[in-house]
């Protein structure tokens, strides 16, 4: 073959329907050709021919099909003749899944494989040979005798050995969620299975069925992670950190599972290259796949309704938008009406209490993201994401007197913007560099306004980050890698309130910068039976001008083909937190302010951890058991959310908690089953408080969690009990005055509210709608027993100086239903 109809050295592959269309736009040309057979097929990209002729000679060679030329502006594409054809699937030699982004070359054909890992080759001869390549994995060369008639060749691929010290164990509860080796768990939002009570895979929701997370408020925004509070968790998209997580107050994540590709939750053990998140980190990814095709997919529940359109711009480009919008404005479902009564109950929007007040009230939120992906070359990959996430809330209250009618409006609005450039380059075979900008900027507005005196209320609390990173990856031999890097974060939070009458104004604005050098050291042996990590991160605070150093550690090792130990251990600290300085603020629905560490008055939040397992795997079983102990100091009271004789005091202490999670996962297709259970002890420790040590207000002692799915031609089914011994809870004092101006109590946290249980459902049924055309239809009960579970109760002096006790109540029975189309 000449020169000119050689492709690049490093080749990009397209497929072969983009490539036509790429070349019917370049040369007023129609390529006439069935679907089924051109779109597995691929080929290199070629920018240097010069006219179409050359193209057509290129394609020839290229490319398994005839171009016969009809008229000047008609090609015909007709495959070659071929004795047979057969199927080769292509699976993750680690996670045992088909891989759905994998090129297969024989001769110079190059095909792509389908949704389902797998290729359809035609042959000329008994014995071919061909090779395998995918993003990621070793390249590898394959022989098949055709003689042996198979329904379809099963292959093997095997990631980088750079890659090693994140080996999937195995996948748990349901398919899609895995255990990798260094300790962490990962769920893949593209092969997610089902679990009780979610009709769709809500990302954050989806963590709390794993051990050790739990949401004592059942709210994605009150995420609990082995005692710690939500704000202690490092919750970052694309890798930039999120100052809001949720939609509805809570009630559901704000990031579209269908855009989210993947999220990684590390509990213990997290890399060096991540700082912040003294409790977990939780790591959300979008693809970084470029398509190839147009893939659109548009569905709707009793809450929302969304649609994600994935485009390529060229054959190395493609952009990626989602967008989400609730859809109670249209219809107010049950499932809105239960999710709005548990998150209002015991606030101003609710507690009214007067057959003369009407009200009004309208609420929607919105969510929007976008991912351009440019493949510059085969060593140079480019993104560019954006997030925006907006929550609006709004009452009018109407209360006649006589003749008199008072008015009065409230306001609350939530937004979240962030944006990011990611750019990642393959120097060599054995380093990799990646860079990142990012920024992020978080409001929460309320105002709250009474006509009739025109008394008016504001409140902000705002949140602006920017920073960058820089990471080199290099990997020194088949048994050591190294990742060095810097990150820069420059982070201000502004908290402001302001009343007309009578005039007061309060306004405090921080700021903090960052600088942050880390070093991690990954050796894997030979035999891969040890993997271990040793790092260190130094983080510089400007505002305490002094060095923090949080060392990492991360074990596993391979005792027989069944057990692996695990030991990790890490050190971390944080400078922002969130505080409540009146339970009310905020209309009382979102009552927590960000703030920044100030060396005066709030300490930087430092975390220590270290926690030991061990895993038993064998075919079809999965057992897990981990202890940990976990402390946690410079935390303070307002930040804690006490409810009684605590609630106005301001100190700071730590927590010190202590436990361990079993979970039991046996596979029998086409159903898993699971059990766990977790036990801890979570203590408070305050010396300026008496006493100075009692149980934490996350102190939940015993939690149990028991499930089974099903799954088989298009049909899932999952089923789920969830129980937990009662929360902590400080109970009134005996001893009250017979006209309170102040609420005694009994010792702090020393009682229990009653024993929390649910049973969940969901159901879905994926379908062929149309040829190309696939759809999936869904239903989900929440707690179908109906129980009432009380996680939280509080005591106030109402207005005839009596003492009142309100109980909030998790959600009742919540049906919810879904329909999605994929084109």
């Amino acid at each position: 073959m000449s020169q000119n109809f050689r492709a690049q050295s490093n080749p990009t592959y397209i497929g072969l329907n983009t490539y036509l269309n790429i070349l019917e736009g370049q040369y007023d040309v129609v390529f006439s050709y069935g679907d089924d057979y051109i779109k597995s097929s691929s080929v290199a990209y070629a920018e240097n021919l010069k006219n179409l002729k050359q193209y057509l000679n290129y394609l020839r060679e290229q490319t398994p099909f005839k171009y016969l030329v009809q008229s000047e502006s008609n090609i015909l594409v007709i495959q070659k003749p071929f004795k047979k054809t057969i199927c080769v699937n292509v699976i993750n030699e680690i996670t045992q899944e088909p891989l759905t982004n994998a090129r297969l070359k024989i001769d110079s054909y190059i095909y792509k494989s389908n949704s389902k890992g797998q290729f359809q080759i035609p042959i000329h001869s008994k014995v071919i040979n061909f090779k395998i390549f995918a993003e990621d994995f070793i390249t590898q060369q394959y022989t098949i005798d055709t003689s042996l008639e198979r329904e379809c060749y099963e292959r093997y691929i095997s990631p980088f050995y750079q890659e090693l010290d994140e080996v999937v164990l195995t996948n748990l509860l349901t398919r899609g969620i895995q255990k990798i080796a260094s300790g962490g768990l990962e769920i893949n939002y593209k092969e997610f299975g089902l679990l009780p009570g979610l009709v769709e895979p809500d990302v954050l929701q989806s963590l709390q069925a794993l051990p050790g997370i739990i949401s004592s408020k059942e709210s994605v925004s009150y995420l609990n992670v082995r005692g710690g509070t939500h704000d202690q968790n490092l919750f970052l998209w694309d890798g930039i950190k999120m100052y809001n997580t949720s939609h509805f107050f809570g009630m559901i994540s704000a990031f579209n599972p269908y855009m989210t590709q993947n999220v990684r939750l590390i509990k213990n053990g997290t890399s060096a290259k991540f700082g912040d998140g003294v409790s977990s980190l939780i790591d959300m990814k979008t693809s970084n796949t470029v398509a190839d095709s147009l893939n659109v997919e548009i569905g709707s529940n009793l809450i929302n309704v969304d649609a994600v359109v994935e485009v390529p711009l060229s054959y190395n480009s493609s952009l990626e938008l989602s967008s989400r919008q609730s859809i109670n404005s249209l219809w107010e479902s049950p499932t809105y009406n239960q999710y709005f009564e548990k998150i209002f109950q015991n606030t101003e929007v609710t507690n009214f209490g007067s057959p003369s007040v009407q009200q009004n009230d309208d609420f929607c939120f919105f969510d929007t993201a976008l991912n351009f992906k440019y493949q510059i070359t085969d060593k140079d990959f480019l993104k560019v994401n954006m997030f925006y996430a907006e929550d609006q809330f709004a009452l009018e209250r109407f209360d006649v007197d006589g003749t008199r009618v008072n008015i009065r409006s409230s306001n609350l609005e939530q937004t979240n913007f962030a944006t990011g450039l990611f750019y990642k380059r393959k120097w060599s075979n054995k380093t990799t560099s990646h860079f990142q900008f990012y920024s992020s900027l978080y409001n929460l507005n309320a105002d709250n306004t009474n006509l009739r005196n025109q008394q008016r209320l504001d409140q902000i609390n705002e949140v602006r980050e920017t920073g960058f990173k820089i990471n080199i990856e290099t990997q020194l031999s088949k048994q050591f890698k190294i990742e060095n890097g810097y990150q820069f974060n420059e982070t201000g939070i502004l908290n402001s309130e302001e009343i007309n009458d009578p005039s007061f104004f309060r306004e405090t604005q921080n700021s903090i910068l960052t600088h942050s050098l880390y070093s991690q050291l990954n050796y894997s042996s030979s035999n891969s039976l040890l993997n271990l990590s040793l790092g260190a991160r130094a983080n510089y605070f400007s505002k305490f001008d002094k060095f923090r150093l949080e060392p990492r550690f991360n074990l596993s090792y391979e005792f027989t083909d069944d057990l692996f130990l695990e030991i990790l251990v890490e050190q971390k600290n944080q400078v922002t937190s969130q505080t409540i300085d009146l339970q009310t603020d905020f209309l009382g629905v979102e009552n927590r302010r960000w703030v920044l560490s100030d060396p005066e008055s709030r300490p930087v939040v430092e975390s220590q951890q270290i926690s030991a397992g061990l895993n038993f795997i064998k075919p079809n079983w999965f057992i897990n058991l981990d202890f940990y102990y976990k402390a946690v100091d410079g935390i303070t009271t307002q930040g804690q959310g006490f409810q009684n004789q605590f609630e106005f005091v301001k100190t700071h202490g730590r927590y010190d908690v202590k436990g361990f999670d079993v979970l039991v996962n046996k596979s029998f297709e086409p159903f898993s089953g699971w059990v766990s259970y977790s036990l801890s002890e979570n203590n408070y420790k305050f010396e300026d408080l008496s006493p100075s040590s009692f149980p934490n207000n996350l102190d939940i002692r015993h939690v149990i969690s028991t499930g089974l799915s099903y799954e088989n031609n298009g049909l899932k089914l999952s089923a789920g009990y969830n129980w937990h011994s009662g929360v902590a809870t400080t109970l009134l004092s005996e001893n009250q005055d017979q006209l309170p101006q102040q609420i005694r109590f009994e010792s702090p946290n020393a009682e229990r509210l009653k024993d929390y249980f649910r049973l969940d459902f969901s159901t879905t049924y994926t379908f062929k709608l149309f040829r190309s055309v696939k759809a999936i239809a869904g239903v989900s009960f929440l707690n179908i027993l109906d129980n009432s579970n009380v996680y939280n109760q509080f005591y106030t002096i109402g207005d005839n100086e009596s003492i009142h006790t309100f109980r909030q109540n998790g959600l009742g029975f919540t049906p919810n239903v879904m329909f999605r189309l994929r084109f």
